[in-house]
């Protein structure tokens, strides 16, 4: 990936804020990996937010819906910037 391409992936993800501490994802450790295919013009942004087991039915609710807010936000932010691109958030 070219140095401006990273740059301006790195901008997009300093923007993305966890809705509960309003801190950049990038900064709390969120974002597994980002690939980027010039040849297929796609990025995918792939979150480190897991499932813990034998969660509680309300921790679990409530983990569910600050992910969906996370997903939908990135996935937002980077077709604002990219709409040449298929992007892809999961």
């Amino acid at each position: 990936m070219d140095l401006e391409m990273q740059k301006k992936i790195d901008n997009v993800l300093a923007q993305i804020k966890e809705p509960q501490s309003e801190l950049p994802i990038v900064d709390l450790g969120l974002v597994e990996k980002v690939t980027y295919s010039a040849q297929q013009k796609t990025l995918l942004v792939r979150l480190a937010i897991g499932t813990p087991r034998w969660q509680c039915p309300a921790c679990s609710a409530i983990n569910g819906v600050v992910k969906a807010g996370i997903v939908r936000r990135a996935q937002e932010a980077f077709e604002a910037a990219f709409p040449e691109l298929k992007i892809i958030v999961e």
